[in-house]
This record gives structure tokens, sequence and C-alpha cells, in this order.
């Protein structure tokens, strides 16, 4: 009776957290398409071919909608920095793995990575918590690939490492924006093209 009730339990768990993935995806390809304030929990609903009211079983409002889309955009981001910042590679092939890393969801997850690039900024600060955190310690890990090499006399004395690192991710994120371009680019042709242009500016040359 008791493995019974908990495989029930289980079975239950499994439908609700399935139905909740589709319910965000909804959300994602919404403001992906419609912007944040372009977006109603309706259009959710709607996508979904659900009463309006269903949605609040799995989010309470737009913004927690929001956020909840923006925190599963950068699920894994962090962690897979840290594996490379830590692995023995070399610091050239570090940056070029981060820089694939950061656009890779580009492909695998486009609706939830156009939504956290173009509407993050109309989260409330409230519900920015998680996000910023997140932010923070993944520029940190990205800027050190950049001061290692520094520090290796790979890159430039002179380089600004917290200012390219903000100027790397500024590219990485509007990647999604080239994807589509007439000349057909692809994440790995952006992705090179990215690193090759920074290299060229920040690497030490023997003469």
């Amino acid at each position: 009776m008791p493995d019974g009730h908990l495989t029930k339990q289980a079975r239950k768990k499994e439908k609700y957290e399935r139905r909740q993935t589709e319910v965000i995806d909804a959300a994602a390809s919404v403001f992906a398409e419609k912007g944040y304030h372009g977006a109603s929990t309706g259009d959710i609903a709607a996508k979904l071919g659900i009463a309006q009211s269903s949605l609040y079983y799995y989010f309470k409002s737009k913004d927690e909608a929001l956020e909840t889309v923006c925190l599963k955009s950068t699920k894994g981001y962090v962690e897979r920095l840290q594996a490379i910042v830590r692995s023995p590679k070399s610091t050239d092939d570090k940056l070029r793995e981060a820089i694939l890393n950061h656009i890779q969801p580009i492909k695998t997850i486009p609706n939830y990575f156009r939504t956290f690039i173009g509407e993050l900024r109309y989260l409330p600060i409230g519900r920015r918590k998680k996000l910023s955190k997140m932010i923070t310690e993944y520029n940190a890990l990205f800027e050190k690939v950049l001061t290692d090499g520094v520090a290796e006399k790979i890159y430039k004395k002179s380089l600004d490492c917290h200012l390219s690192m903000l100027l790397l991710i500024s590219q990485c994120n509007m990647s999604i924006f080239w994807i589509n371009d007439p000349h057909g680019y692809d994440i790995d042709t952006i992705a090179a093209s990215i690193a090759d242009n920074f290299l060229l500016g920040a690497t030490i040359r023997n003469t």
C-alpha cells in the first residue's frame, strides 16, 4: 500500500513537471515573439489551448513567468563555464569554448535565449536576486579567463579584462540576431569570429 501510494504520487509529480515545462516553453515562445509588454497571460494560455485560469497552477503572474523563463535560459551556464576554466586546455582554447558555450543555447533553446537577452530588463528588481547572483558569478569566471591570459603573458598587460569581458559577452548576446542573417551565419562561425577578432588585438606578438 505505501509503495503504491508513493508510485501514484511520483506519477502525479512527473505529470505536473511535464506540464509545467510545456507552460514555461509556451511563455518563452510568447515573450520571444511579442516581448514582455506585448505579451499577456492570455496569449500564453491561448498558445497552450487552455483556460487562462489554469496557468496559475504553474505561475502566479506574468512577472513570475518571465523570471522562470530567464532562470531556465541560464541553467547550467555557470557550471559549464566553471568546467571550462578548470580544464587543462590553453587559455585561447578556454576563451573559444567560453564564447561557444555562451551562444550555444541560441540553437538549443532559442526562445529562452531571446527572452533573456531582450526582456530581462523588464523583470522587477525584487525578482532579480537569483539571476543577479548567477550573472555576477558568470562574469567573474569569464573575466578570469582573460586575467589568466594576462598573467601568463599571452594577452597584453594593457588589456582591460573587465571591459573586454563585457564587450565579449555583449557580442555573444547579439549573436541571436545574426543567426538569421541573409548571409546564413551559423553558431560555430560566429563564435570563431568573435574569438579571432578579440585574439587579434589582445595577443602579444613576438617581433
